[in-house]
């Protein structure tokens, strides 16, 4: 190919993207006045760049949440507008109708996310998501606690080996948490604190990496033949063990076993005649989404309140000090010692508050035109909350960089704060993950002082990937002289 015919070429494939851009990302007259973010930036900033996660957002377009309450972003053809305006985050909790959740096989027809988790209690609407949410709600009524601290003991157990040596501290909880959850969730143990290595935790963790993948999430290289049948292939061994699981438990409860682990609540709830039943692909899609909700998401706020906790040895003092009077001796507190951790709690929902661990809720879709300020958001046009703005906004909280357990000494109502959503489709898991973290926290503040290491990366705050995860946090977990 001679030069000419070279840059010809490169000519028509520079005109020919000009022409996709506008046709696809074209600004709707009533959104030109929004700030925008191009597809393409976030992918430079992403993979060029290597800067990612919602801070990175949220620095860049600071100005315009604060003034304006919205941005809009270009993403697969379609301009989505992102919210922290709280009259409309309010709004969005709470009118469900107007606000409805966008589902998989209406984004995402046909994909990994779409053969992976379908139709569940997270991504449903109306009558469908009302009948999950009845066979799923009972399941998260009565959870057992012994559990928690059986599989927490197990960490202690690794801790006394470590003698004092720095552990990547996020590795160590995402373990905890997958055992924790597959025992509570299906009584299944994936034994990933003793055997990381093993072949349901390496199935599990497969599937989980290609939704952390942009090739998958944004390039959606899950729709070009022959490559999305490699991809299928994991989420199906995944399905399949899944699927194996509730056909073992249901003959256990038809032979009169039970053990109250969630799903054998689920089951039990499908047998209630006032109950429309769950066919098994929706509970095995209520598996897979609660494994995503209640993993990966509960680990990450675990490491960055242990992180906390290590640069700031006052609150982790004052928090040790509680716990060891609160509890005393027991290992598995009451539901009225889980309560009486005011100061606990308050470092908790500081931590998720300074660091949500999911940055912004899936998105909904307005069903008619919504006034935000001077800008009008048609109908059919996609929307999600930003979480993170919405918790790191001046208007809103005092010092909002800053870690203040104090500032939640009386309760925030004004949907300022929403680590688990709100309204009606608050997270279901919400019990759950507060008590694991109670849980595993009380047991390490018992037993070990909290310590960051002096070559710390993250000496001053957490610096993350080009991802939504900061990169590992080594600390020292000390024995306490008791």
């Amino acid at each position: 190919m001679d030069f000419i015919t070279l840059i010809s070429f490169i000519a028509i494939v520079v005109i020919l993207l000009m022409i996709y851009n506008y046709v696809n990302y074209k600004v709707p007259d009533s959104l030109k006045d929004i700030h925008s973010i191009t597809f393409f930036s976030i992918v430079l900033s992403r993979l060029i760049k290597r800067e990612g996660g919602h801070d990175k957002l949220y620095l860049r377009c600071k100005e315009y949440f604060e003034r304006d309450g919205v941005i809009k972003m270009s993403f697969r053809g379609k301009w989505i507008c992102t919210i922290t305006d709280p009259v409309i985050v309010k709004e969005m909790c709470l009118r469900t109708d107007v606000f409805p959740k966008l589902m998989f096989n209406e984004i995402l027809p046909n994909s990994a996310a779409d053969r992976h988790f379908g139709v569940n209690v997270v991504h449903s609407n109306g009558d469908v998501w009302k009948r999950h949410r009845r066979v799923c709600n009972p399941a998260f009524k009565t959870l057992p606690v012994h559990l928690f601290v059986e599989k927490a003991l197990k960490l202690m157990d690794i801790l006394e080996k470590v003698d004092n040596k720095p552990i990547e501290v996020r590795d160590f909880m995402q373990r905890l948490t997958l055992d924790i959850l597959g025992k509570v969730a299906f009584n299944f143990d994936f034994n990933n604190l003793e055997d990381p290595n093993n072949p349901y935790v390496t199935a599990y963790n497969e599937v989980q990496k290609l939704f952390r993948n942009p090739l998958v999430t944004i390039f959606q290289i899950d729709k070009i033949p022959i490559l999305n049948q490699l991809i299928f292939r994991k989420i199906d061994k995944l399905n399949n063990l899944f699927e194996d699981i509730i056909k073992e438990k249901r003959k256990s409860l038809a032979a009169g076993h039970f053990n109250g682990d969630l799903l054998e609540l689920m089951l039990k709830a499908c047998d209630d005649p006032d109950n429309q039943i769950l066919s098994d692909t929706e509970l095995r899609c209520n598996l897979a989404i609660f494994m995503v909700a209640g993993h990966d998401t509960t680990a990450a706020a675990l490491s960055s309140l242990l992180y906390l906790l290590a640069i700031h040895k006052d609150v982790q003092e004052k928090a040790r000090e509680e716990v060891l009077r609160v509890l005393g001796d027991d290992l598995t507190p009451s539901a009225e010692q889980h309560a009486a951790l005011k100061y606990l709690n308050m470092a908790i929902r500081e931590n998720l508050r300074l660091y949500p661990p999911v940055g912004s809720l899936p998105l909904r879709v307005v069903t008619e035109d919504v006034k935000i300020k001077n800008f009008v958001i048609p109908a059919g046009t996609p929307v999600n909350l930003f979480i993170y703005g919405l918790h790191h906004s001046p208007k809103l909280w005092n010092n909002p960089e800053e870690f203040l357990p104090e500032r939640f000494e009386n309760e925030h109502e004004n949907y300022s704060w929403l680590a688990f959503g709100g309204g009606s489709r608050i997270c279901l898991g919400i019990n759950f993950s507060l008590i694991e973290q109670r849980m595993v926290l009380c047991l390490l503040l018992r037993k070990y002082e909290i310590l960051l290491p002096q070559n710390s990366i993250h000496k001053n705050g957490l610096k993350f990937k080009n991802t939504m995860s900061p990169y590992p946090i080594d600390l020292i977990f000390k024995r306490r002289n008791e």
